[in-house]
C-alpha cells in the first residue's frame, strides 16, 4: 500500500465521508420514453422490457440511470413535488406519482439490467460496482453484522481489466468492477475469516463504509459468511467459522479453476461475446489452413487403397465392441506401411477449399477424416517414433496434406525422445515404452481467430473426437492403442520445438503392436486381412 492512496486518504487516518449507493443501468440497455402512451421501454443484451403507466420521476430516473450512476435519493427529492410522500400503488408500475419506494419497485423488476454501485460522498469516482452478467441475476443487499465472520469466496478471482480490477466467481450472477483501491483493501483482509470491525481497524475506512463494501460483495457471493450457529470449537480454543460453500457437495466436487473455466466456456453465466464473432479479424491475419512444413529429412508414407481398406475391416459395430485401451505390445514390430495406413485414414488432408462471401472474413478451410468445429482443422500431430521398422527413431511431425513424416531436431532433441517415451508409459501405465507416442497441439490461433469464449473448450473436444477416430482405426486394423489422460506441458513443447503459448500439447496417444490373440480382421465373419 502506497504512503497516500489515489483519494487522498493517508492510511492510518480513516476517511470520515460517508458510503453511498448509486444506480445505473449496464452500458448496453438503451432507454426509449418517447412512446405517446407514456411506457418505457428498455432494450438491452437480454431482450426488451416494457414499463407501462410509470411515473415521472420514474421515467426521468432510468432516463438518468442511463447516463451514468445515479442517487435515487437526490433524484426523489428533487424531483418529486412538495407535499406528503404518496405511496407506490402495486409494483410501481401505475400512474402513481412517482417517489424513490416506487423507483425501487421498478427497479427490482430489472435487477438483470441495475448495476448498483458504492461511492464515498463528495468523491469524483466510484468505490465498486455489481454489475449483473446474465438474466438470472440478482442483488439483494443485507447487512452484515459487525461481528459475524466473512470470508472471500473461495471461487472469486481477482484480475485486472483496462485500468483496474475485477472481481468474478463461476458462482455469482455479477462482475464487481473495483474502480479505486478503498475496495482493493477490504478484499486484501477477506483471505480468512474476519469480522466488519476487523477488517476497519486495519484498513483507513470507517465501519460504515467497510460494512457497505462487504454488503454488497456477500449480495454478489463473491464474499460469503459464516453459518450462524453452527461453529465447531477445538478444544480449548475459539470457535471456527463454517462456510457453506465448503460443504455444499455439488461445489466440493469442483476446483475453482475448473468451475471458472466451465461456465465461461458455456452460456447461461455470463455476459462475454461468445460464438463465431471474429474478434481477431481486423486485428491480425487467420493462420493458414495447413501449417507450414518444418525443415529436416522427409520419410514419405505408403498409402493405402481405401477400397481394400473397406474390403478388409471388420464392421462397425465390432469396431466399436472391441475398442479398448491396450497396454502391453507384441513382438512384432510395427512398420511404416501399418503407420502409414494408419495416419492416412486418420489424420490426413483430403482437400483444401477457400470460403469467402456471406458478409464474413475471408478463409481457407481443409477437409479431414476427423470432425471439427468451424472446419478449423487447428490440431496438429508430432510422433515421437522408438521402432518403426522403414521409420528412422526420432521426433517427426507429420505433415497431413503430403502424406509424409518430417524429422524435426537432432541429435539434441534424443533426450526429450526418452522423456517422451517415458512419460507416455508412465501416463498410460504402459508395460513397456510404446512403438509410437503421438503429440497432439493445437494452433489455438485458428480458433480463437474466429471464435470468442470457446476457443480453448473447442479444441479439447477436438482433442476427443480425433482420439476416437485414432482409436477405431487403430482397433480395426489389429493394432494397439492407448490415448494419454494428461502431459507436461513443457516437455511437450521440448519435444515438438513449439511454443506453448501459441501451439500448446493438448493431447497424446500411443500406439504399437497387439500380442497374438484374436483382433478384430481375425474375428468370425469378418474379412480376412491382406498380407
Amino acid at each position: 500500500m502506497s504512503a497516500e492512496s489515489p483519494s487522498g486518504v493517508v492510511p492510518g487516518a480513516p476517511d470520515v465521508r460517508r458510503c453511498v449507493s448509486l444506480w445505473s443501468l449496464r452500458e448496453d440497455v438503451l432507454v426509449d420514453t418517447s412512446d405517446a402512451t407514456g411506457s418505457v421501454l428498455l432494450s438491452g443484451r437480454w431482450g426488451e422490457v416494457r414499463l407501462r403507466g410509470v411515473g415521472p420521476t420514474v421515467r426521468e430516473a432510468l432516463r438518468r440511470m442511463s447516463l451514468g450512476p445515479i442517487s435515487l435519493t437526490n433524484v426523489a427529492a428533487e424531483l418529486v413535488p412538495a407535499g406528503p410522500d404518496r405511496a407506490p400503488r402495486g409494483l410501481g408500475v401505475g400512474p402513481a406519482a412517482g417517489s424513490k419506494a416506487e423507483i425501487l419497485a421498478v427497479l427490482h423488476r430489472l435487477q438483470h439490467m441495475v448495476v448498483r454501485s458504492l461511492t464515498l460522498e463528495g468523491a469524483d469516482r466510484l468505490l465498486l460496482s455489481a454489475v449483473p452478467i446474465a438474466p438470472a441475476a440478482r442483488c439483494r443487499p443485507v447487512p452484515v453484522g459487525r461481528r459475524h465472520p466473512v470470508r472471500l469466496s473461495r471461487f472469486a478471482f481477482l484480475r485486472s481489466e483496462g485500468q483496474g480490477f475485477v472481481l468474478e466467481s463461476p458462482t455469482s450472477l455479477h462482475r464487481v468492477v473495483l474502480h479505486g483501491p478503498e475496495a482493493s483493501w477490504v478484499i486484501g483482509m477477506l483471505g480468512r475469516p474476519v469480522t466488519v470491525d476487523e477488517v476497519a481497524a486495519g484498513v483507513p475506512l470507517t465501519v460504515q463504509t467497510v460494512s457497505e463494501i462487504i454488503t454488497l460483495l456477500v449480495a454478489t457471493g463473491m464474499v460469503v459468511p459464516a453459518r450462524t450457529g453452527e461453529e465447531e470449537a477445538p478444544a480449548g480454543g475459539p470457535a471456527v467459522p463454517d462456510f457453506a460453500e465448503d460443504r455444499d457437495p455439488a461445489l466440493r466436487t469442483w476446483s475453482a479453476v475448473d468451475l471458472l473455466f466451465h461456465s465461461r466456456s458455456t452460456l447461461g453465466r455470463h455476459d462475454a461475446d461468445f460464438g463465431a464473432t471474429y474478434p481477431l479479424a481486423e486485428v491480425m491475419p487467420p493462420s493458414p489452413p495447413v501449417k507450414p512444413l518444418p525443415e529436416g529429412p522427409r520419410t514419405d508414407l505408403p498409402k493405402p487403397s481405401l477400397s481394400e481398406v473397406a474390403a478388409a475391416d471388420p464392421p462397425l459395430t465390432t469396431v466399436l465392441e472391441e475398442r479398448r485401451s491396450i497396454r502391453s505390445y507384441g513382438t512384432d514390430r510395427l512398420t511404416a506401411a501399418a503407420l502409414g495406413e494408419f495416419l492416412y485414414r486418420a489424420l490426413r488432408v483430403r482437400g483444401v477449399r477457400e470460403h469467402s462471401g456471406d458478409g464474413l472474413p475471408p478463409d481457407a478451410y481443409t477437409d479431414r477424416p476427423y470432425p471439427s468445429g468451424g472446419r478449423a482443422y487447428e490440431l496438429e500431430f508430432y510422433l515421437t517414433v522408438r521402432d518403426c521398422a522403414g521409420v528412422p527413431p526420432g521426433i517427426h511431425y507429420y505433415a497431413p496434406l503430403e502424406h509424409r513424416l518430417i524429422r524435426i531436431g537432432d541429435a539434441e532433441k534424443e533426450p526429450a525422445v526418452s522423456e517422451r517415451l517415458e512419460e507416455a508409459r508412465i501416463v498410460a501405465g504402459l508395460a513397456e515404452p510404446p512403438s509410437v507416442v503421438f503429440t497432439i497441439t493445437s494452433r489455438l490461433h485458428r480458433l480463437s481467430w474466429k471464435y470468442s469464449g470457446l476457443a480453448y473448450a473447442l479444441t479439447l473436444k477436438h482433442v476427443g473426437a480425433v482420439t476416437q477416430n485414432m482409436y477405431l482405426i487403430a482397433t480395426a486394423m489389429g493394432l494397439a492403442p492407448c490415448a494419454l489422460g494428461s502431459g507436461d506441458v513443457e516437455l511437450a513443447a521440448r519435444t515438438t520445438g513449439t511454443d506453448w503459448r501459441v501451439e500448446p500439447g493438448v493431447g497424446g496417444f500411443a500406439l504399437g503392436t497387439r500380442r497374438a490373440e484374436r483382433r478384430p480382421r481375425d474375428l468370425p465373419g469378418a474379412p480376412v486381412i491382406r498380407s
